[in-house]
């Protein structure tokens, strides 16, 4: 499962044309460092349109990633930057790309580090003739900083109808390509529709049909995926 998170800036310009849509486009929306490889991963930009794309990025820590009371916070501190994205502020040229470096300062202790960095167009020079609305649409990265032993430990509570799923390791696991199954046989199997990306320490609950059989899950790290059987009694 990929959450990618789209943020939509509406700003009413002096224009030559009715309407304008300044796009571009990410090679990639998720980036993990790993522990033992080099501390910078690099994201190729492409500007589609016809005009200059001007293009500013921003990194944010996610604080409580995927919980109710999560928090995006802006490090603008130098002494407390650990990710770096740069240049933080460049001109794609028309049909050109752009190659956005991110450099990661740190290898965590206890647990993954999350961070969102943001890729947003910004206005630039404009000669007009009417006044219309140009829509400038920003991107965010899922940046992921692994610790130095990285493990997922999804470990399952069946609550009557209900399974608890609850992550006991120090990084996150994607449960996807779920299935509900009520014997050994896979013509018994339903798939399951809903799947999510479970965070270090957080859990999930998921209600069912019936508890009556077992729910097996792919566990997506990033690279590989394994396929786990949940059953009552069993974690």
């Amino acid at each position: 499962m990929r959450r990618i998170i789209t943020s939509l800036l509406v700003t009413l310009l002096s224009v030559t044309a009715p309407s304008l849509h300044a796009s571009m486009s990410l090679d990639k929306m998720i980036v993990y460092f790993e522990p033992g490889q080099p501390p910078r991963q690099d994201i190729m930009v492409t500007n589609p349109d016809p005009e200059n794309l001007y293009l500013q990025t921003e990194v944010y820590k996610v604080v409580n990633p995927g919980q109710e009371n999560e928090e995006r916070i802006r490090i603008t501190d130098p002494d407390k930057l650990k990710l770096l994205a740069t240049p933080q502020k460049a001109i794609i040229p028309p049909n050109g790309r752009k190659t956005v470096r991110l450099v990661s300062l740190e290898t965590p202790n206890a647990k993954e580090e999350v961070y969102r960095v943001t890729f947003r167009p910004v206005v630039g020079d404009i000669q007009a003739t009417q006044t219309a609305i140009k829509l400038l649409i920003a991107y965010q990265a899922l940046v992921f900083i692994r610790p130095a032993n990285p493990k997922y430990d999804v470990v399952a509570e069946w609550k009557g109808n209900k399974i608890v799923f609850t992550n006991q390791g120090n990084m996150n696991a994607v449960l996807r390509n779920g299935k509900f199954c009520t014997s050994k046989k896979d013509d018994s199997c339903t798939p399951l529709s809903e799947g999510t990306r479970l965070y270090a320490g957080q859990s999930w609950t998921l209600e069912l049909p019936n508890a009556k059989g077992y729910v097996r899950y792919g566990l997506f790290d990033g690279q590989f995926e394994k396929t786990k059987i949940f059953s009552p009694g069993k974690s």
